[in-house]
């Protein structure tokens, strides 16, 4: 497959520094600069610190705070410094982009308003920024393969963790690490990429018989720790991401799909999983399905009276209590949990609709589409053995966005996995010119 220029120049500086390291000088007309030999090292510094950030997803929101907005930096600098055309390349970077403009825009003018509304807005959107600093250093699989992996193994840290704590060693006790919605949703991602890259034969292939029974180790640990989370929504995450791949891609996986539930349900004690499964369509008893279709209703109301440019983020809480507290006598007698959690709907497009108004909503939610379409129409040209990645994305995404409808975690934490899973199918998906490299 043929390279880019950068990517073959990117290899010869490697190969200049082992020589420099050797003791070997170079020789005419192999002259590569100083900019060049230091393009080198902030390449692989920008790529370590990535696999260091994949490390700490499931662990810590501190690391990923600082980690992050020092990837970012690093990844810039180094695109710069190694003169890569990021955007050029990787048109899909505007998927991200466009609405995080539009979203600082329309943040400024909101009802918060003002500068302290557009940071609390890019603060909220940071980790869909983190492809522009990806772009420029993750170009094949293998450097893709390891951030994946050191996602995989904090995950696996996770649910360790959370084996370690007494109490939730027993189903239906759930607190600390388990009870985090956010552990719940991001579970949900590398659980989904297992199932579709042991579905296909090229990659199986790849991996070797070791390799497979690592990877049906480790989503035997994550499908249990997200069991034991007893998050619904993530539950019925998975069931429609498996469904997605399944019908799509590979129909032998409805019969792995119903082993997996059969599984679930056997979990703990007798009919306690199926106990819950059946709590997700109680709309008549069930205080927490009652308590989130009223914080949706009254969301919406909410976001009508800011509907083009939104409420802002900065005090929304206390706008929904104002808000509630207008409105007359029988209102809040049919919404009473309503105002339960002033201003967190339990709903990531309610939440996106009422803090950033109509018109960042309708510009996310075209450049999403945008994004899945690209996706799609890139399996007729992406060759098989890379074709998993987009399969990946498109389950993953599917089932994450799906189960967004009860939590929101859409751009907080928990959807870092969303951008990156996404970035591994784009990254695949570029312009026939650019296709990435594959591993070696």
């Amino acid at each position: 497959m043929k390279l880019d220029d950068h990517a073959i120049r990117l290899a010869w500086c490697h190969v200049l520094i082992i020589f420099q390291e050797l003791g070997v000088e170079e020789q005419e007309p192999f002259v590569v600069s100083k900019r060049d030999i230091w393009g080198g090292y902030l390449d692989k510094a920008t790529f370590g610190l990535a696999v260091l950030f994949c490390l700490f997803v499931f662990v810590s929101k501190a690391a990923m705070n600082s980690l992050g907005g020092l990837l970012l930096v690093m990844g810039l600098v180094s695109a710069g410094v190694n003169r890569q055309p990021l955007f050029k390349e990787n048109n899909y970077l505007s998927f991200f982009l466009i609405p995080i403009g539009v979203g600082s825009v329309t943040a400024l003018f909101s009802v918060s308003g003002g500068l302290a509304s557009v940071a609390s807005f890019l603060n909220d959107m940071k980790f869909f920024l983190l492809p522009v600093a990806l772009a420029g250093v993750i170009r094949d699989e293998k450097r893709f393969g390891w951030l994946l992996g050191a996602v995989l193994l904090s995950g696996v840290v996770a649910v360790l963790w959370g084996m370690a704590e007494p109490g939730q060693r027993v189903f239906g006790l759930f607190h600390g690490r388990h009870a985090v919605g956010r552990t719940a949703d991001m579970l949900m991602i590398p659980l989904l990429s297992i199932v579709v890259f042991l579905g296909n034969g090229y990659f199986r292939r790849k991996i070797g018989v070791v390799g497979i029974a690592v990877l049906i180790c480790a989503g035997g640990l994550l499908f249990w720790g997200l069991i034991m989370t007893a998050i619904r929504g993530a539950w019925l995450g998975v069931i429609l991401g498996l469904g997605v791949y399944a019908l799509l891609f590979n129909r032998r996986c409805l019969i792995a799909g119903v082993v997996l539930v059969v599984i679930a349900c056997s979990i703990g004690p007798a009919g306690k999983v199926i106990t819950e499964f059946k709590s997700i369509g109680d709309t008549t008893s069930n205080h927490s399905n009652l308590a989130r279709l009223q914080l949706w209703r009254a969301g919406l109301d909410f976001s009508k009276e800011h509907l083009f440019l939104g409420a802002g983020r900065e005090n929304i809480d206390e706008q929904f209590s104002a808000f509630y507290a207008s409105q007359p006598e029988s209102y809040q007698k049919k919404y009473p949990w309503s105002n339960t959690f002033p201003g967190n709907f339990h709903n990531s497009y309610i939440q996106l609709l009422a803090e950033c108004g109509v018109l960042f909503f309708s510009v996310f939610s075209v450049c999403g589409a945008l994004m899945f379409y690209q996706l799609f129409r890139s399996l007729s040209w992406v060759p098989p053995e890379q074709a998993v990645y987009v399969q990946a994305a498109i389950s993953g995404g599917a089932g994450f966005l799906a189960s967004q409808f009860f939590h929101g975690e859409l751009v907080s934490y928990g959807g870092i996995l969303l951008v990156l899973v996404l970035f591994g199918g784009l990254m695949v998906s570029r312009n026939k010119e650019h296709r990435v490299v594959p591993a070696s």
